[in-house]
């Protein structure tokens, strides 16, 4: 007999192909023009689907734009079941890290950071969707971290968020800028292990409990 493909199952799948495809066009469009030059018309035939198929899927282009700078940061995986707590929390930050450089260095991120820069003085609401999705995301999965690594982990955290915000800052303030303006060196393995390396041990050592092992 005949193995059926389950029709649901065939659907849903076809569904996923369409919204990816709307996902990976939109974020060509907005990269090349910007968000408020870009037309739901001209991301469904990018894509290759019809307009009805991208708002089944999006509800507007407010929407379609966080679902793209959601996606990108979700690909270097900062969710809970993608940093496992190891019994060596210094090996952990040393990953989230790296994944933090790894994201930053993104040509595709320093693009979308740039068109958001250029376009926020006269769209503000733009800027608004580009941090919620993409950098406060990131403040709340390192807050997360902290969260569940707390006082198991021997840290002394009186505010999660602000700690959040060290170590971002601690990890990303050497590269930030330079990227945004085309002067930092180029991706080096080595070089960023290295300062992720002292940067964890600086942060262990400010929010480290008295009398911690």
């Amino acid at each position: 007999m005949q193995k059926r493909v389950g029709v649901g199952r065939l659907g849903r799948r076809k569904s996923s192909a369409k919204r990816d495809a709307v996902l990976h066009a939109a974020g060509d469009l907005f990269l090349a023009q910007g968000l408020q030059q870009v037309s739901m018309d001209a991301v469904a035939e990018r894509a290759g689907v019809s307009k009805q198929t991208v708002y089944s899927h999006f509800r507007g282009k407010d929407e379609l734009f966080r679902a793209v700078i959601a996606a990108k940061v979700g690909s270097y995986v900062f969710g809970e079941q993608d940093l496992p707590l190891s019994n060596d929390l210094g090996e952990t930050l040393r990953m989230l890290g790296m994944r933090l450089l790894e994201l930053i260095y993104d040509p595709e991120v320093i693009a979308m950071k740039r068109v958001v820069i250029a376009e926020a003085a006269g769209q503000p609401g733009l800027a608004a969707l580009f941090f919620e999705s993409g950098p406060g995301a990131t403040v709340v999965a390192v807050r997360s971290l902290l969260e569940r690594v707390g006082a198991n982990g021997g840290l002394c955290l009186v505010n999660t968020e602000h700690a959040a915000w060290v170590f971002l800052g601690m990890v990303m303030a050497p590269y930030q800028l330079p990227l945004l303006f085309g002067t930092a060196p180029p991706f080096e393995a080595k070089a960023i292990a290295a300062h992720v390396e002292q940067v964890v041990d600086e942060f262990l050592t400010l929010y480290r409990r008295s009398g911690a092992d």
